[in-house]
């Protein structure tokens, strides 16, 4: 009975000092909502429309019906054009997940009756934001050409043509799913590590008060958290190495871009995870608050950075969120650099969103920082 008593009492002294605790309470009723509901809208394996461009080389009536059904399938987001060079440089940049060449007898082969070669060209790193597309394309590029020969059937009594699909999968033709997932799993430690630790680190010095003599002694803000920041820097680094190395040694993932392009932009990534981290630490009070606010960061990051599903997926809303959050754009410049062998400079809308979050992180950062240093806490 007593051991009942004391357990009740504990019980009670607990849920106390978690109604005490506004923070905590925020995260118990906001977190499991916004997970929900953003998580529930945003995350989606059937991805529609993705960034296509036809290539019409036939410019007739056949080919116009094709784009028209792809168009009104859903599952294409489409620009027209007859620059090959134009369309190459985006789909090789990543902007352009297929590419699709309708021939100059496109037409004339299905007016004659006779088989037609439709090349398609995909974008591999990642199969999944694609491949419902591919099906549905399998089927559009028939069904239109059938409804017409019908319409013409007076030109031709039998339907022995044939349009054949020539698929051609650049950058991961073998489909393997590592080549997608290691660099995405790279951006999401580099990610998580580094802002993990310097937040704990620095709340772990405010709760022994050892926070207080540092600022007792005259150090300033910026000085104690440079100090602070740069190791966290360092074994971020070294952390990109030793992945780098397993990825290719062992993981055989193809790395045919830049080493140093890779360390440069791997470099702001990581130093901009420590400022974002750094910056928590201004808002919470203490580990738990630390854990807590961290772990619906990281979910929130990796759902809506297109790691577990294609980015193209999303509605435009959720794709508006997740341009705001550096993975996504590190994660595609990883890849770009790993796979595909591109340099910074076919990949400057990324770069360019990174650096802009850089910019506002660090301004946001710098406000947070000072007023708490100010208020001595």
């Amino acid at each position: 009975m007593t051991t009942l008593i004391v357990i009740l009492a504990l019980i009670q002294k607990e849920i106390k000092e978690i109604i005490r605790d506004r923070v905590i309470i925020l995260m118990i009723l906001a977190m499991p909502i916004i997970n929900l509901v953003v998580m529930g809208y945003s995350v989606n394996l059937d991805a529609k429309n993705v960034t296509t461009i036809v290539i019409d080389n036939d410019s007739s009536l056949f080919s116009r019906n094709l784009i028209y059904a792809m168009k009104n399938s859903g599952y294409f987001n489409i620009e027209v054009t007859h620059d090959e060079t134009l369309a190459r440089n985006r789909f090789t940049s990543g902007s352009v997940k297929i590419l699709v060449h309708i021939p100059n007898d496109y037409s004339r082969g299905i007016i004659s009756n006779s088989n037609i070669d439709l090349l398609i060209e995909t974008d591999a790193t990642d199969p999944s934001s694609t491949a419902n597309a591919l099906q549905t394309l399998q089927y559009l590029v028939e069904n239109p050409q059938s409804r017409e020969i019908y319409n013409i059937s007076s030109i031709t009594s039998e339907l022995s043509g044939k349009t054949n699909v020539v698929y051609r999968k650049w950058f991961n033709p073998k489909g393997d799913s590592q080549i997608n997932i290691v660099p995405g799993l790279m951006g999401m430690i580099l990610s998580i590590m580094p802002m993990l630790m310097v937040s704990l680190s620095i709340i772990r010095e405010r709760e022994r008060g050892t926070l207080q003599h540092i600022k007792s002694s005259g150090v300033g803000p910026f000085i104690y958290l440079s100090g602070k920041s740069t190791p966290y820097v360092i074994i971020g680094l070294l952390q990109l190495i030793l992945m780098l190395v397993i990825s290719v040694a062992i993981l055989n993932v193809p790395m045919k871009g830049s080493y140093s392009q890779l360390l440069g932009i791997s470099s702001l990534f990581i130093v901009l995870s420590v400022v974002i981290g750094v910056s928590f630490t201004t808002l919470i009070a203490n580990q738990l608050q630390a854990m807590q606010l961290l772990s619906f960061y990281f979910l929130f990051s990796n759902m809506l950075s297109g790691f577990l599903s294609p980015f193209e997926a999303m509605p435009q809303w959720s794709q508006w969120l997740g341009n705001l959050i550096p993975l996504t754009h590190f994660m595609r410049l990883i890849r770009g650099i790993m796979v595909k062998g591109n340099s910074i400079t076919l990949m400057s809308n990324d770069l360019l969103h990174l650096a802009a979050v850089f910019l506002a992180i660090i301004v946001i950062g710098y406000f947070l920082i000072t007023n708490r240093w100010a208020k001595g806490k």
